[in-house]
């Protein structure tokens, strides 16, 4: 796993979804709503990063998905 794959991995805070940047509340610039998930965006800078390509960020929140269900289930 790279360190890219776990920026953001911590599910207590809310953190940007294109740069990885932890968000206090309501600091975010923008969230998107893709798929019933709620995405924080924190710059206008992440916004068009987003906008330009989403497939590598929609792709690190699979893995990182994909991760917590596995320490889900080595916990039980």
């Amino acid at each position: 796993m790279s360190l890219e794959d776990s920026i953001g991995y911590q599910d207590e805070s809310e953190t940007c979804v294109v740069c990885g940047k932890g968000l206090r509340r309501d600091e975010a610039l923008a969230h998107i709503h893709h798929q019933g998930n709620r995405l924080p965006i924190c710059c206008p800078l992440c916004f068009e990063a987003w906008e330009k390509d989403s497939k590598p960020y929609l792709e690190r929140l699979a893995k990182r998905a994909l991760l917590r269900e596995l320490k889900r289930n080595d916990n039980t």
